[in-house]
């Protein structure tokens, strides 16, 4: 059957149930960014290396952005190795965030990729990649804080006056959804064991 794909931030619990996290901690993830939309035969391979080592993968496509996202949980101890990497891919060895910000003034935007991709960009971020009208933020949630890239992002925009519409891209792991929604709603309490999406199929 195939992985799951959505274009939204709905969290899908029958994918990745609380107990994967929970009560299973020898895993690990990887996550894959790709340019467009991966066809189906790449997904279905992808899907195949997961499942053939115990593990399982989630997409997310995003045709607003042009970029898509894997997220894949395997055993502990895998070898990046097992998964190649195709034309346009980038393999990260961690669940990151990518995330998509359209300002709604255009000029601020080559602030903001030398903001975010520039040499004094904040601890985590990986990558900072053009996108239509926006740029994409890709960053390791475990070196680098939320608050920080989104406080660094509001404070480059308010140079030019600009509101921004954003996007989160990538799928998210039990623990990085209770993260986000910690950070967000200010609520450092928020568990994945208090999320309810994450516990109707648990």
């Amino acid at each position: 059957m195939r992985g799951s794909v959505s274009p939204s931030i709905d969290i899908h619990a029958e994918f990745f149930p609380v107990e994967t996290t929970n009560a299973r901690c020898n895993v690990g993830y990887l996550t894959i960014s790709v340019a467009g939309k991966p066809d189906d035969s790449r997904r279905d391979a992808v899907e195949a290396i997961a499942r053939a080592r115990g593990g399982r993968a989630m997409w997310r496509l995003n045709p607003s952005a042009g970029r898509s996202y894997a997220l894949i949980e395997l055993p502990d101890g895998f070898d990046l190795r097992d998964i190649s990497i195709a034309p346009g891919e980038v393999v990260y060895e961690t669940a990151v965030i990518a995330w998509a910000v359209f300002p709604t003034v255009p000029e601020a935007l080559p602030q903001l990729y030398e903001a975010l991709g520039g040499a004094g960009r904040p601890r985590g971020v990986l990558a900072c990649r053009p996108c239509p009208q926006g740029a994409i933020v890709e960053w390791d949630p475990d070196s680098g804080g939320i608050e920080i890239v989104r406080k660094l992002i509001d404070v480059e925009l308010r140079r030019f006056c600009s509101g921004r519409r954003s996007e989160l891209l990538s799928p998210l792991t039990p623990a990085l959804s209770a993260k986000v929604a910690a950070s967000g709603l200010k609520a450092p309490e928020i568990a994945p064991d208090r999320i309810l999406e994450l516990l109707i199929d648990a």
